[in-house]
């Protein structure tokens, strides 16, 4: 995972047990992004290592969160997005 999608992702205990957030850049105001935090994955026990590396490579190939960049080609969050093929 490259290292600028990190602060897109964060591991949060629950009175239910661990959950995988994920961040979405949103605009609710003109050059005013947001962040929106929802569930990715969840895990009864505190998830290892090799868990959450394997859920955060599942999350940046979905498309809900992540896409590439088709002229730049980097990896950039949703909300990044110009439209479903160009960066901002």
């Amino acid at each position: 995972m490259p290292d600028q999608l990190a602060d897109f992702f964060r591991c949060e205990e629950t009175a239910d047990g661990w959950d995988l957030q994920i961040a979405t850049v949103a605009w609710p105001h003109p050059h005013e992004p947001e962040l929106e935090w929802s569930t990715f994955r969840q895990w009864k026990t505190q998830p290892n290592k090799g868990d959450l590396i394997e859920a955060r490579d599942a999350a940046t190939s979905d498309t809900r969160y992540f896409s590439a960049c088709t002229r730049c080609h980097e990896l950039t969050n949703a909300g990044h997005m110009h439209d479903a093929q160009t960066c901002q």
